[in-house]
């Protein structure tokens, strides 16, 4: 009887490819959602179709661990960040130490796999990843201890007595970005308890943990922190844009107009485009016939677009205020693996402005926008307006609600938007 049973093929065998397949799939989709995660055209349903492709590869690989792993191993040898999402997801569910260390020493070779490490961290239920978020902050590692706080506030849940040890430390302090990430979540879960240690980092000479205690300082309430982001906001650098953006919201509005006018003069060739972004942040309507001009440049136009529709609420598609052009890309490229993902277009799914009929009908509503007001989608800065953004506007005007919300009230952390759909 015991011959007769081996004698059977393993059921499995002869589908190693697919499981091949299933985890390239995964590869690929995760990197259309980080992508999504910052793109116009994405609404909440459009993430949360998306999320859903993604589990059900998840749950295709759920049904042979050990062959599902084999797969992420050879994945792993060619590592991109949707080989190590994908690895770290499967790793995580299948409680192997072994499988997770290797996961995590891949995403850990640099930032992109960082991020895409925390991305599976946050992705995963917390019965998987609870345990080894706290095994990262007991860690000798920094970037372990990095790791586990940056995954806590992507997650939306504060680290609690684990933040405050790790700034208790010099050693800790001594790590500019670990010292950098925790300094953020001071601010992003409102742990005013540790606001001294945002006076010591605002002292500080890396510009990377100035930057994180300006910024939580601001999210604390002290809006007179938002001065000391003049040298981030107004040269060029990887902070300028999120500096722009949070100065603009927190400045006294003439201050915030006169860095507008400020970068806009200078001669560096994101400057222009920068001042746009700002000036839809700052939300006053009386920018818009600025924006007009601006729309009439090439590089502008759609960006300029996009700032009249997030102060405005006015969609240039819906109401036929943007010009039918034939579609660039071609129209046979598949939502597939084997397609190549194209380098990142900030202004790819914009529209482009009807500058003739746009400047015709901003006459005909200009009277419903009074100047000096800010404004997010047309609608005041209010908790209400607020969150209903959060809920149903587009992932750009979204990560404005967010921010403003966590502006608004002193209390309520930021919301994270790498939080999947299901669980907002």
């Amino acid at each position: 009887m015991t011959a007769a049973i081996t004698a059977f093929p393993n059921p499995l065998s002869g589908f190693e490819s697919q499981f091949d397949d299933c985890v390239e799939e995964v590869a690929f989709l995760w990197l259309l959602r980080s992508r999504a995660l910052i793109q116009p055209h994405y609404r909440t349903s459009d993430l949360a179709e998306l999320e859903s492709r993604i589990d059900a590869q998840l749950f295709a690989l759920a049904q042979a661990p050990e062959r599902a792993w084999a797969a992420c191993q050879s994945a792993l040898a060619h590592a991109g960040p949707g080989e190590v999402f994908a690895a770290a997801a499967v790793a995580f569910r299948t409680l192997e130490v072994g499988c997770i260390q290797q996961a995590v020493e891949a995403g850990l070779q640099d930032e992109a796999g960082f991020a895409a490490l925390v991305s599976a961290l946050t992705w995963l239920p917390g019965r998987y990843c609870h345990d080894w978020v706290r095994k990262f902050f007991i860690s000798k590692e920094h970037i372990h201890k990095r790791l586990a706080l940056a995954t806590c506030r992507a997650r939306g849940e504060d680290p609690c007595d684990f933040l405050t040890r790790i700034l208790r430390r010099n050693d800790c302090r001594a790590d500019s970005l670990l010292h950098g990430e925790a300094l953020r979540c001071v601010g992003v879960f409102k742990r005013r308890d540790l606001s001294p240690f945002l006076a010591e980092g605002r002292e500080g000479g890396e510009p990377g943990v100035t930057f994180e205690a300006c910024r939580s300082a601001i999210l604390l309430g002290d809006r007179s922190a938002a001065k000391m982001l003049m040298p981030f906001a107004l040269q060029s650098g990887p902070r300028q844009c999120d500096a722009l953006i949070l100065a603009m919201r927190v400045l006294p509005s003439t201050e915030a107009k006169q860095w507008v006018a400020q970068l806009f003069g200078q001669t560096s060739p994101d400057a222009a485009r920068l001042s746009v972004i700002a000036t839809a942040a700052l939300g006053d309507p009386e920018a818009v016939p600025w924006l007009l001009r601006c729309m009439k440049q090439l590089s502008l136009a759609r960006v300029a677009g996009e700032a009249f529709y997030q102060i405005t609420g006015v969609d240039l598609q819906a109401h036929d205020l943007h010009h039918q052009l034939p579609q660039l890309n071609d129209a046979e490229a598949q939502d597939h693996p084997d397609t190549p993902v194209p380098p990142m277009d900030d202004d790819e799914h914009l529209p482009w402005p009807n500058t003739e009929k746009l400047t015709v009908f901003w006459e005909t509503i200009k009277h419903r926008y009074p100047p000096g007001e800010r404004l997010l989608l047309g609608e005041p800065v209010t908790e209400a307006n607020l969150q209903r953004v959060l809920s149903e506007g587009p992932q750009r005007q979204r990560a404005a609600a967010a921010l403003e919300l966590a502006l608004l009230d002193p209390q309520q952390s930021w919301f994270s938007m790498e939080r999947r759909q299901e669980s907002s």
